[in-house]
């Protein structure tokens, strides 16, 4: 053999498994997909849950518009009991309404109530949801995270005055910390 080929022959080993090197540098990037893909999870659930509360929103905005419509001539002397309304201050989800205008299982039979009484027993219900044995549950102030219902006029509550339905709810990082809260809201304009 010449010496050039035993001097290249003696340089050339074999190498045997991966160093520790390679492994590392596997494990980081393996480790920042790993941290990626959380983030992306995060994200997701975030926008889902968000998603989800605009559907809410929506479903009870329209459910108080069609009765203010069913409940016409409550409109059409004025509307006093829709007018200026606002779920935080004129409602209290422990205290139902006196006739409560649904049939229940406790009580048998439903309570023939007047247009007004059925006006605030809508509200109510929207407000605070359907009355079980536990109390009021799953209605705006329950279902979504500080949620609140609002219904205006728009001008003078008269006969043809538009409404407005309006439904809103906080999101964002912290619950506690209203610095971080966003508050979002639907509305939904009708003429009864």
């Amino acid at each position: 053999m010449s010496m050039l080929k035993q001097i290249a022959l003696g340089h050339r080993r074999k190498q045997n498994g991966l160093g520790i090197i390679e492994v590392l540098v596997a494990l980081v990037v393996v480790s920042f997909g790993v941290l990626g893909m959380a983030s992306l999870q995060l994200t997701g659930m975030k926008h889902s849950s968000g998603g989800f509360n605009r559907s809410k929103a929506l479903l009870y905005a329209q459910s108080m518009a069609t009765r203010i419509r069913i409940n016409a001539s409550v409109v059409e002397a004025g509307g006093a009991e829709y007018k200026d309304f606002d779920s935080t201050t004129k409602v209290n989800c422990g205290a139902p309404p006196v006739p409560y205008c649904q049939a229940r299982k406790s009580v048998g039979t439903t309570p023939s109530c007047t247009a007004s009484e059925l006006a605030v027993f809508d509200l109510y219900s929207v407000s605070c949801g359907d009355l079980g044995s536990t109390g009021a549950e799953k209605g705006v102030i329950g279902s979504l995270p500080n949620g609140a219902m609002t219904i205006e006029c728009a001008g003078t509550c008269s006969p043809g005055s538009a409404y407005n339905v309006t439904v809103s709810w906080t999101e964002g990082r912290s619950k506690v910390d209203p610095d971080e809260l966003i508050t979002k809201r639907v509305q939904v304009k009708l003429r009864p």
